[in-house]
């Protein structure tokens, strides 16, 4: 196993939002499951979802909360030394998020700034790269981590439907973590790349008329080749054999564990899923964040939304807690870092409003 490891690094924040549709499983999945509908989201653990207007795009939500991070970090633009964006669903195919985001904020045209195409596994790969150029630069790297699913969701499908949702986020990254270690490790299988995927619209398959037509697939339901195809349980098998297993590696190879790290922050794939991924690295229920019950799985957004949602109000408020990060889907691929985070930094959750909106929760 190659562990990573970076110095000296901290995160001055870390500021998510949902878009302003919200959506009840119980009365959403009524129509896909009839009776079965009480039943799926038992199993899942997914209760609301919250999914993007058309018109509003990663970008949108991600700046949003890049905006208000900056300005309540008192961050200047000069400040800002590159940008990472991770995302596997940018604004256009061409060009790059990254690109979007440094005129709309108004950075430096002197800096890199460009986009990591990654599914649930993203926010730790972005967490390392980020820090690579936040060393190199000696200047805050920000770091933008968001997905809108439902541009590639069909409403038909019984496997995407249930559980995948739409965020954005924002992550301040420097180079003031004194003596702080963070250690990262990295996993890929390309031999399950058709368990996770959208089947038209890149260069090997380019979309013609008929990928936009919808196949019925029987008890799955319906959706179109530019629609997400999801195996869950290949990918639940991945996470239950492979991931597991490598984690407790990872832990072992650091001299790591439940004891040592004080909270456990997983990609919320299902409830069901990280609470068994939890109970096999030996971390409680209640010192693994969660946030999936409540807005769904937005792929690699998940964990900083997760953050965000939870750091102010479980965080030790007298020093700097340890914390296990980790995501993992398609590809196949998984992420992990074991990072710090600081009571003092950052950390808000919103709900994001579009134009036509008057009013914010």
């Amino acid at each position: 196993m190659q562990v990573l490891t970076m110095r000296g690094m901290h995160i001055d924040g870390v500021v998510a939002c949902v878009p302003q549709n919200r959506v009840d499983n119980a009365e959403s999945l009524a129509e896909l499951y009839g009776d079965e509908a009480t039943k799926i989201i038992s199993a899942t653990g997914i209760e609301t979802r919250y999914l993007a207007t058309c018109g509003t795009s990663t970008s949108d939500l991600c700046i949003a909360c890049a905006e208000r991070l900056l300005g309540s970090v008192a961050a200047k633009p000069e400040d800002i030394g590159a940008v990472v964006f991770v995302t596997f669903t940018s604004d256009r195919i061409m060009p790059f998020n990254a690109a979007i985001v440094q005129e709309r904020l108004g950075l430096s045209k002197e800096i890199p700034a460009f986009d990591m195409d990654l599914a649930c596994s993203g926010y730790a790969y972005g967490l390392y790269v980020a820090s690579t150029f936040a060393k190199a630069t000696g200047r805050r790297v920000l770091l933008l981590d968001g997905d809108v699913q439902s541009a590639y969701m069909s409403p038909y499908d019984k496997s995407t439907v249930p559980v995948m949702a739409d965020a954005g986020s924002a992550t301040l990254i420097s180079c003031d973590g004194g003596d702080q270690e963070w250690q990262f490790t990295f996993y890929t299988d390309g031999s399950g790349k058709d368990v996770l995927k959208i089947p038209a619209g890149g260069s090997s398959s380019p979309i013609d008329k008929d990928d936009l037509s919808y196949v019925d697939y029987g008890t799955d339901g319906k959706r179109r080749n530019i629609d997400i195809y999801m195996d869950g349980f290949a990918i639940f098998r991945f996470v239950a054999m492979d991931v597991s297993k490598w984690l407790v590696r990872f832990l072992t190879e650091t001299g790591e564990s439940a004891q040592t790290i004080d909270f456990f922050v997983p990609h919320q794939a299902n409830m069901y899923m990280i609470k068994k991924l939890a109970r096999k690295l030996k971390f409680k229920w209640d010192r693994t964040w969660q946030s999936g019950d409540e807005v769904g799985n937005s792929a690699s957004a998940t964990v900083p939304v997760t953050i965000a949602k939870n750091a102010m109000h479980f965080l030790d408020a007298t020093q700097t807690s340890k914390v296990l990060v980790s995501g993992f889907g398609g590809g196949l691929s998984a992420s992990a870092g074991i990072i710090t985070l600081d009571p003092a930094a950052r950390y808000e959750f919103f709900q994001y409003q579009d134009s036509t909106s008057e009013s914010e929760e």
